[in-house]
């Protein structure tokens, strides 16, 4: 079962980058959907920073938003590949 906070950073994540928006809406993967948790709670970080204006609290949540993008195409090429063989 998908927890709100995974659905929540899945969306997102297929707003942000269309590319991959099926490989993001097949994922099942306990790993996958920890980083969708993960994601979403990057973003709420990065705008809380923004609206009180933490500059550097913000650039540090950006680039763990950064990152948690990198890791979730990561884990659906990995995904995608493996239902290939």
């Amino acid at each position: 079962m998908i927890t709100e906070l995974q659905h929540r950073g899945r969306c997102r994540l297929m707003l942000r980058i269309p590319a991959w928006r099926a490989e993001f809406c097949e994922g099942s993967d306990p790993d996958f959907l920890d980083v969708c948790e993960a994601y979403e709670l990057a973003w709420r970080g990065l705008m809380v920073a923004e609206d009180i204006g933490a500059g550097k609290l913000a650039v540090e949540y950006r680039e763990m938003v950064d990152w948690l993008e990198i890791e979730a195409v990561t884990l659906a090429l990995w995904t995608r590949n493996r239902r290939a063989i």
